[in-house]
């Protein structure tokens, strides 16, 4: 099991820590060095950078540490990435018996590099992530400099790993994730009320093409019952009504819960009322699906796996969006959105770890929680980070 992060607020000798980010081995407990500079960025939010200055006696330039202050987000970013570092000593220690976690000051210029160019370069998708991880190893192992815990490294991104990093950017040039400016033109694209509701179920429910076909009416826990919820005087408080997704109809066979707020669940008891009751009228249709489809050769039967993929693609180009976006990426989007969500509190603050909002979003994904009781990594795949958020919302919208 990697190592945890988890984000704590204390007082220490009348220093108030808020927040403090710790590193947590696969036994819950600390390494010190790494908790010593995280209370260290706590305390007093800055890093050290190496920079050159005159040395007026011998007329030569020496090297030198001044302090640089960073923000709370860079120093959550930080964190992070010395953890993943971290998970990865903790990997070589086991096959290859080189230091762990525990003895990371260790670790030579050489293996830290080889970490950042070969082992890090093909998992990240661009050279700002790189960037980043680099700055971060900078930033401790500069502290354990200046601590005089062990000597300086000298951490570089070799131009041929540029260069690699560049042309991945070029074959991954968009973000899974779809931005409301973008949400917005696609529904406006949309040409019928089945089509918008097909796309919300995307990025609002989370379903994947092939389960909008789980959707059925008739049963004790069909969508007409709850329809029929939303005129019920008993269900007045209600704002998230949750339906049975049967297993036959999801990726794995997997049955869960999805929940449908009071606005889109009235958006689908009109399409109910409406356009699906003409299709009903032209066809005597007594099929159960909730989509019906409305091509001439086969009107009044439940639409297919492939029919959200295929509306999604012809809106999107209507709408101007990037051809490279699915419909699976507004699943994405759903995931991600519901995972900031689920840690921040009424003020925006993070309330709760990260670990406890994975679940929530594997819940609602249809992921197996795994015997420890984590969510699987495909879940973390579909999360993306805020400032990728903010990336594309900033992208599309100027």
């Amino acid at each position: 099991m990697p190592p945890q992060v988890k984000k704590l607020s204390l007082s220490y000798h009348g220093h108030l820590l808020d927040p403090l980010w710790l590193i947590l081995d696969q036994q819950s407990s600390p390494p010190i060095l790494p908790l010593m500079f995280s209370t260290h960025l706590s305390r007093h939010g800055v890093v050290y950078e190496a920079r050159e200055v005159a040395d007026e006696s011998s007329r030569r330039r020496i090297s030198s540490l001044m302090e640089r202050e960073v923000s709370d987000a860079t120093i959550r970013s930080y964190i992070y990435s010395l953890a993943k570092f971290l998970s990865y000593l903790e990997e070589c220690q086991v096959h290859h018996q080189t230091p762990g976690m525990h003895e990371s000051s260790a670790c030579s210029a050489r293996f830290v590099n080889h970490y950042l160019n070969h082992i890090l370069a093909n998992e990240l998708d661009s050279s700002q992530s790189l960037n980043t991880h680099r700055s971060a190893l900078i930033a401790y192992y500069n502290w354990l400099t200046y601590m005089e815990i062990s000597p300086r490294l000298e951490l570089k991104i070799d131009r041929r790993t540029r260069q690699f990093m560049a042309e991945k950017n070029k074959k991954q040039n968009y973000i899974q994730y779809v931005s409301r400016y973008q949400r917005n033109e696609l529904l406006n694209a949309c040409e019928t009320l089945a089509e918008k509701l097909m796309m919300r179920m995307g990025f609002e429910v989370g379903l994947r093409t092939s389960e909008l076909m789980g959707l059925r009416l008739s049963g004790e826990k069909g969508l007409l019952t709850l329809i029929g919820q939303l005129d019920d005087n008993d269900f007045s408080h209600v704002n998230q009504f949750r339906y049975w997704l049967h297993g036959r109809y999801t990726k794995g066979s997997k049955s869960r819960w999805i929940y449908f707020d009071r606005f889109l669940l009235q958006d689908m008891k009109r399409y109910l009322e409406t356009e699906r009751q003409w299709v009903i009228d032209q066809t005597s249709s007594n099929d159960d699906s909730f989509f019906l489809r409305t091509d001439q050769r086969f009107i009044g039967t439940g639409i297919g796996k492939e029919q959200g993929s295929r509306v999604f693609t012809k809106r999107a180009r209507s709408a101007g969006l990037n051809p490279l976006l699915h419909f699976h990426d507004l699943r994405h989007t759903f995931a991600t959105e519901l995972f900031h969500a689920e840690l921040a509190g009424p003020d925006g603050r993070e309330t709760r770890s990260e670990s406890a909002a994975l679940i929530v979003v594997a819940q609602r994904l249809g992921h197996s929680i795994g015997r420890d009781g984590q969510p699987p990594r495909v879940t973390t795949v579909y999360i993306r980070m805020q400032l990728e958020m903010l990336q594309v919302e900033g992208m599309v919208n100027g």
